[in-house]
């Protein structure tokens, strides 16, 4: 089956790259299409825009800022092996980590790199060495264009430490300065590849002279048209493959270059071949994604969905209070029959439970970093008395170290062995048989 799915990547690449080349138009300018943040979804209109840039440009790349990995019930299931594939097929030029990327732990990204998954990283350190290649150098009509990549150094407080055990995520904005500095002479242009967010891409515009281009990253902003900061043209392209953006950089003096956002409509025919590829990993979960599992009364929007989280977690655990991040919300539900690819949607992470006792002071910090981090959600006293003790229910990520709420790793953590989304499983089958005895069909 691998080798068999090998070839058909092998085929398909050579098919786009190759395809009848039409009309080329401007041979002095460099297009660069890029993407970020597609967390597992289909690229499979993507696909069809990508090869009709390739039949009308003959110098472009197509490069990404990050977070290719996780947020799909196939990427949780095979690990971000499905992603990997779909852009080793579409001919992807280059990628940086983003915070996700590091989800499923070193040994998925080293299986991608070895896959071929053309990884940048000048900030992201294994044991003082680089993780993978800091930049390559591409020569366009002997034009040198050097490619980077930088991702926040705050992902050590969003992943599991199991998942970046031995790694350093170096200042973006030193090692940056750094790099430009030593390779001064060997190329015109410079794109920087950005897990950063796009308030930190605005302030490394200004800290960072003789950047080219910055596509960005992390915070999902979608720039209609980039945002200029002296020299720099700042991309941000949204979130899960909505937009392709597109920059044009001519190839002459000064290196003036403009940018916009290509739609990836709905009525975009999917490209037939990464249809098929992406099939083949949905058909292998298909039946037990399907599954009818259970039954909201009510829809529920994101927002609502991190609420009843907290009433799941109280409810199984028997917790004092419940703590869910925001960011661990990633869909809400349908009204009427949920599905396990619906709860999925919504944990695609597979957190575990824990029961963290605390005491009533450190009941009192934690209640005083929740008021400051308002998106997130909680379910329990507002009042603390400091001569009793506390539980909290959350997840194993909330009580990691390096957590947004370092109380939690402080006290009694009891890891329960069960995942969350298999506790909103049981709490949404728990509804229907209410539902039931109430008459509700």
């Amino acid at each position: 089956m691998k080798r068999c799915l090998a070839f058909g990547v092998l085929v398909l690449l050579l098919f786009l790259s190759s395809a009848a080349p039409g009309r080329v138009l401007a041979q002095e300018e460099l297009v660069v299409l890029h993407t970020n943040d597609l967390h597992g979804q289909s690229l499979a209109r993507l696909a069809t825009v990508l090869e009709e840039q390739r039949r009308e440009h003959s110098h472009l790349f197509w490069v990404d800022a990050g977070d290719l990995f996780s947020g799909s019930p196939v990427s949780s299931a095979f690990q971000g092996e499905a992603e990997e594939q779909s852009v080793l097929a579409l001919g992807l030029d280059a990628i940086t980590f983003g915070n996700h990327d590091f989800d499923y732990g070193l040994p998925a990204l080293q299986r991608s790199l070895e896959a071929g998954v053309p990884w940048l990283s000048a900030n992201v350190l294994k044991d003082g060495a680089a993780l993978t290649v800091p930049f390559v150098i591409k020569e366009v009509d002997s034009v040198r264009v050097l490619i980077t990549g930088v991702t926040t150094p705050e992902t050590p407080k969003m992943s599991f430490p199991r998942n970046v055990e031995g790694l350093t995520f170096a200042d973006p904005v030193e090692t940056l300065q750094q790099l430009l500095q030593e390779q001064a002479g060997n190329y015109q242009i410079c794109i920087v590849l950005s897990h950063l967010g796009y308030g930190e891409d605005l302030l490394l515009a200004q800290r960072v002279p003789g950047i080219n281009v910055i596509i960005g990253g992390h915070t999902h902003t979608v720039l209609a048209k980039p945002v200029r900061i002296g020299n720099t043209l700042i991309c941000h392209a949204g979130s899960n493959g909505e937009y392709l953006g597109r920059v044009v950089v001519d190839l002459k003096e000064g290196y003036p270059s403009r940018g916009e956002l290509i739609r990836i409509e709905e009525t975009i025919p999917p490209h037939p071949r990464l249809v098929e590829l992406e099939q083949h990993y949905e058909s292998l979960l298909a039946a037990q994604l399907d599954e009818v599992i259970g039954y909201a009364k009510l829809g529920y929007v994101k927002r609502g969905m991190g609420v009843l989280l907290t009433y799941a977690l109280q409810e199984y655990t028997g917790a004092d209070a419940a703590l869910y991040n925001s960011g661990g919300v990633r869909a809400g539900l349908p009204q009427g029959e949920v599905t396990r690819r619906d709860v999925f949607a919504v944990e695609p992470f597979g957190n575990q439970v824990v029961l963290v006792t605390l005491s009533g002071a450190q009941f009192a910090e934690l209640l005083e970093v929740g008021a400051k981090r308002s998106s997130d959600f909680y379910e329990g006293p507002r009042l603390v008395d400091t001569a009793k003790t506390y539980t909290v229910a959350t997840t194993d990520f909330l009580a990691s170290p390096d957590s947004s709420y370092p109380m939690l790793a402080e006290g009694e953590v009891t890891n329960l062995g069960v995942l969350v989304r298999d506790v909103l499983e049981e709490y949404l089958q728990a509804k229907v048989l209410e539902q039931r005895k109430e008459g509700v069909r």
